[in-house]
């Protein structure tokens, strides 16, 4: 029991209940574990948090750059009432950070045990697919604590450690999407002992996490899993979130650990070497290869992706969930706060306007190559991008974030439910001041995250438009993870506005300012010109967009 009750009379026929509050424990196949119970600190709800728990063997000597494998048994009571562990970070060294990480947390509002049957929401972090891990303690999650929602997040390998790959069967590549996989089967098996509903799970993921997102999304092993999915700032069609040269950057990796590596050698005596060194040897050299993503793997039964993502989705081939998704109103503006920076980063990188063609548009012939970089270039403006700071900051978040989003939401509303967002509200809590002339967006990438986890202690400190506003973005997310729908009925929060599915035709999506409009065309200045561009100039198999 979690909870003992005395009923103690007082007075006449009047009750008082008195509650003193234990420890929860739960059991799980593999053993027992005992957490911890707390109250949210704004509206003092009670729940339940366990903290590291373990999904996976841990990843190391002979299981490294392997797929995760089964938690061994333990005896007694596990302790999980803190978390302090994280998994190798690309340029990062800190005492908390590990090879031993594939844990989980999990934030109950109901006293385990109890057969609620609540929604369930698992997290996904971003970072590129080199940095990001779980957050520690009991803070974050509390905002869809209070809504009702049970709140499932996981470390996941990331770096060379989650994503190198031989592009053959030795080290297959996405280990970091199979350990997201192992979670949610673990969800699967266990969410109903701590008074949740397996059939009722969203994934939701921002920027390298909403990749992930959907990447399940097309993933057959993930299928039956979950069924509605939520992705911020990124989606798998990003160019950034799709690795090139794995091969050539695994043999590169183990050079530069000991230069008399052959690259000759197999991809067997490759994961020997690289699974013999000491896992600093590893981090001390993964700072010159940041580009670890995801990996199309060849054909073999732990496969997690096969086929090109564009294909995949424009085919019709996923698993068919609803999907909201969205963007901030201008993700790259952050750039301008170091201004001197970004100049010189846009001289050496945009002056050439060949260089702003994706490479995965499939282009060799270097005039057509140079049209398509002035046709791109002129989206923006008439002169350089070079010249143009504000305009090259809008082409960055185009071309990094949110084209592929957009697409990615468009294609997938042939299939299913999509409900497509941009953020545009810009306050305190969003934590960034940047500006630049010709820019109207203000808000950056990851702003809109801070307005759905718990970030602060004390709202009170903040603007009424602050608060509202997260009270709003909370409410129309944990709506979709009920309801399947943001909006399922008029409500003041909302201004009573209904938020429409998102069709190619009409191209409708809310945006969330100061106040919720129903608009059309997302990036109406840009967004189709790119779908023209493409259209006309991008050859063969697509990857990503």
């Amino acid at each position: 029991m979690i909870c003992i009750h005395q009923l103690i009379l007082i007075l006449l026929s009047t009750f008082i209940v008195v509650t003193k509050c234990e420890d929860p424990e739960v059991t799980l196949p593999y053993g027992k574990i005992r957490g911890v119970y707390t109250k949210t600190i704004r509206y003092r709800k009670p729940f339940y948090a366990f903290l590291q728990v373990p999904y996976a063997a841990p990843p190391v000597g002979k299981l490294r750059f392997m797929p995760p494998q089964p938690v061994q048994p333990w005896t007694g009571i596990l302790d999980t009432k803190q978390n302090n562990k994280a998994c190798h970070q690309v340029g990062k060294t800190a005492s908390y950070i590990s090879e031993d990480c594939l844990y989980l947390n999990v934030y109950t509002p109901v006293a385990p045990g109890t057969n609620s049957n609540l929604p369930v929401l698992v997290y996904i972090y971003g970072g590129a697919f080199i940095h990001g891990s779980l957050w520690f303690g009991t803070l974050q999650p509390q905002n869809p604590i209070e809504k009702d929602v049970i709140v499932v997040l996981l470390n996941y390998r990331i770096g060379p450690l989650g994503f190198l790959s031989t592009e053959d069967d030795v080290i297959q590549g996405n280990m970091g999407l199979k350990d997201q996989l192992f979670v949610l089967k673990w969800v699967n098996e266990n969410i109903h002992l701590f008074g949740g509903d397996a059939n009722k799970v969203t994934l939701m993921g921002q920027s390298a996490g909403a990749a992930s997102v959907t990447y399940h999304i097309l993933s057959p092993q993930s299928k039956g899993l979950f069924r509605a999915a939520v992705a911020e700032s990124a989606s798998a069609l990003c160019t950034w979130a799709y690795q090139r040269n794995a091969r050539q950057t695994a043999y590169g990796l183990a050079v530069e650990i000991d230069s008399n590596f052959g690259t000759n050698r197999s991809s067997a005596e490759l994961l020997e070497f690289l699974q013999s060194v000491d896992v600093s040897k590893i981090d001390g050299t993964a700072d010159k290869y940041k580009e670890f993503a995801p990996v199309i793997e060849s054909l073999h039964p732990d496969a997690f992706i096969t086929e090109p993502m564009y294909e995949t989705i424009k085919t019709g081939n996923i698993n068919k969930v609803p999907l909201l998704i969205g963007y901030c109103s201008e993700e790259q503006i952050f750039h301008a706060n170091d201004m001197a920076n970004w100049k010189k980063f846009i001289e050496k990188n945009y002056r050439n306007p060949k260089n702003l063609v994706n490479q995965d548009m499939n282009v060799q012939d270097m005039a057509t190559k140079e049209t398509i970089g002035e046709q791109i270039q002129n989206v923006y403006t008439t002169d350089s991008l070079a010249d143009e700071p504000g305009k090259a900051i809008q082409f960055s978040s185009d071309n990094t974030y949110v084209r592929p989003v957009i697409r990615f939401a468009e294609l997938q509303s042939w299939l299913t439910d999509v409900f497509l967002y941009q953020f545009s509200y810009h306050g305190i809590i969003g934590n960034n001041n940047a500006t630049v002339d010709g820019v109207p967006g203000r808000v950056a990438h990851a702003e809109d995250v801070r307005y759905f986890w718990t970030y602060f202690k004390n709202y009170s400190e903040f603007p009424e438009e602050d608060v509202r506003t997260v009270d709003r973005y909370l409410g129309l997310i944990t709506n979709f993870i009920k309801y399947l729908n943001p909006t399922p009925e008029h409500e003041e929060i909302f201004e009573n506005i209904l938020w429409p599915k998102l069709t190619s035709s009409e191209m409708q999506y809310l945006d969330i300012d100061k106040s919720l409009m129903v608009k059309q065309h997302p990036r109406e200045f840009s967004y189709q010109k790119w779908v023209d561009i493409y259209n006309q100039y991008a050859t063969g198999t697509l990857i990503t967009y």
